[in-house]
């Protein structure tokens, strides 16, 4: 791959990796070291002419690098727990009370998130927070079009479930 190609498809997809990654995982130090394997990989293997099958190829092989190292750890859930009581995204601008709610809304979301299967967080991640297209998903995912729709719709419902029952607890509790 040519260097200025590189570095084109590097600062285009660095941050969205980053974010995928940091998602799946829940560690930065984790996510950091995936991105750049991704990357290094990226530099060694990906021979392609279309930045849109750049993009599918960078998040299958961050993907697959992310699955290969969750096999790996055994402290996964140690990890998620500190990331979801560490990570406290903040904004200087609006109503403090909103950026509460916001905030509370988006860790229960991530923790809802966390709950479903990787196949299923990964999709929904892609889909609805890269904007991946389903072809993008199929190919990134090893999928036929079915199986990113059928997937998908199974993720969401799944999700759903899980945000009800929460919602449930809560009201329970009060």
């Amino acid at each position: 791959m040519k260097k200025y190609m590189f570095a084109e498809l590097f600062e285009k997809y660095r941050l969205p990796l980053f974010r995928y990654l940091m998602q799946m995982s829940r560690n930065r130090e984790t996510a950091e070291e995936l991105l750049q394997e991704t990357f290094y990989r990226a530099m060694i293997s990906l021979k392609v002419k279309n930045m849109v099958q750049a993009r599918a190829w960078l998040f299958k092989v961050a993907r697959n690098l992310y699955i290969d190292q969750a096999r790996k750890s055994k402290s996964e859930n140690k990890m998620m727990e500190k990331l979801i009581k560490d990570y406290q995204p903040s904004s200087k601008l609006g109503n403090p009370q909103q950026q509460l709610e916001s905030k509370n809304r988006q860790e229960e979301l991530e923790h809802i998130l966390a709950k479903l299967p990787e196949r299923m967080q990964t999709i929904i991640y892609l889909r609805e927070i890269q904007g991946f297209s389903y072809k993008e998903l199929a190919t990134s995912m090893d999928l036929t079009d079915s199986q990113v729709k059928t997937t998908l719709h199974r993720a969401r419902q799944k999700f759903q479930q899980y945000d009800q029952e929460r919602r449930e607890l809560e009201n329970e509790k009060r």
